[in-house]
């Protein structure tokens, strides 16, 4: 199974938190982002993410560049457990590729889980993106990480259609 774990775009500096939009440069760098998948070649079905505004609009703009659904998951509000969202992978098709977007500290936590690392070695800007393939019933330790990007360096991706 192909993962993208990713954490949402840049929003904007207002309250509360739960409502917080995404900046116009949170969804330039996710529509970037998109462009990067696609060129993975990975056949994404779905863009699971958090109920939260900011990780609802950066799951739309996935699905959208990815031709792929978008389903909320309440596993992945915050406070996501690795538990959690492994057992919830294990529900799908092992052979799939899927997005899961979600927060800080919680995707730093998942992605550890899986990779079997300390989570204080992880810092995740918003807008990037840890890329790991898992077994059909995910384990700590798991995971093998195919690759990171963070926004910064896809900028220069041009949107295509």
């Amino acid at each position: 199974m192909k993962i993208a774990l990713i954490r949402h775009g840049e929003a904007e500096n207002t309250l509360p938190d739960e409502h917080r939009s995404l900046s116009a440069q949170g969804k330039l760098d996710i529509m970037s982002l998109a462009t990067f998948l696609r060129g993975t070649r990975w056949k994404f079905q779905s863009a699971f993410h958090s109920p939260l505004t900011r990780t609802t609009q950066t799951a739309g703009i996935l699905a959208d560049g990815l031709e792929c659904e978008k389903e909320p998951w309440t596993v992945l509000r915050p406070g996501a457990s690795p538990e959690g969202v492994a057992s919830e992978l294990s529900t799908l098709k092992a052979s799939g590729a899927f997005a899961l977007v979600f927060h800080m500290p919680d995707v730093a936590r998942v992605a550890s889980y899986f990779l079997g690392t300390s989570e204080s070695s992880f810092y995740i800007p918003p807008g990037t993106v840890i890329g790991l393939n898992l077994p059909a019933r995910p384990s700590p330790g798991s995971g093998l990480l195919l690759f990171t990007l963070q926004p910064e360096f896809s900028a220069g991706l041009a949107v295509r259609s």
